[in-house]
């Protein structure tokens, strides 16, 4: 997947040149009535000599998917810290609100690794940064503020990823595709 911006007259459903298939999605004009962004997706004739419309379907689907995910992953911020919410972490997140509840924030508190700061280069091209970043829930609230919000944002994700996949009119990728 490429995102390419560009002059408004270079979007084309599907294209090829000598190597590959191109097929673009998520038009967006920028505004100027010259310029517009858009996705691009490979199929590379190596491996498939011709692509077929559910080809290009499930390949669209696919890249909002794994759009999306990454965005949940890596795209939430709580209290100006970048948390990082793999599915790993989601579970750990949500048994220690579990507990936390139960107990009435007697298991409490406890302290994850929710995020690390931004990656830098010097000067000498020596990386900087990338540390950990860890918080300790002391008090239900706190837990609860982080658990909520972070839900909150998992579930705005997955619906603009739905909202993505439902706007899309597959009637022009049809009637280029057929064989």
């Amino acid at each position: 997947m490429n995102k390419v911006f560009g002059i408004i007259s270079d979007y084309i459903l599907v294209k090829e040149d000598t190597i590959r298939w191109i097929v673009s999605y998520g038009y967006q004009e920028v505004g100027d009535d010259v310029n517009a962004t858009w996705y691009e997706l490979y199929f590379y004739k190596k491996q498939k000599s011709y692509i077929s419309f559910q080809d290009v379907k499930n390949a669209i689907i696919d890249d909002i998917d794994n759009r999306t995910t990454s965005t949940i992953i890596d795209g939430f911020i709580w209290n100006n810290i970048p948390v990082w919410l793999s599915t790993e972490n989601q579970f750990n997140f949500k048994a220690a609100y579990d507990l936390a509840l139960q107990t009435n924030g007697a298991s409490l508190p406890v302290t994850f690794k929710i995020g690390q700061t931004p990656k830098t280069y010097d000067e000498e091209g020596k990386e900087q940064g990338g540390e950990p970043i860890y918080h300790t829930f002391e008090t239900l609230e706190d837990i609860s503020d982080f658990y909520t919000k972070a839900f909150a944002y998992i579930n705005k994700c997955l619906n603009e990823g739905w909202q993505k996949k439902d706007s899309i009119d597959w009637k022009p990728y049809e009637e280029v595709l057929k064989t």
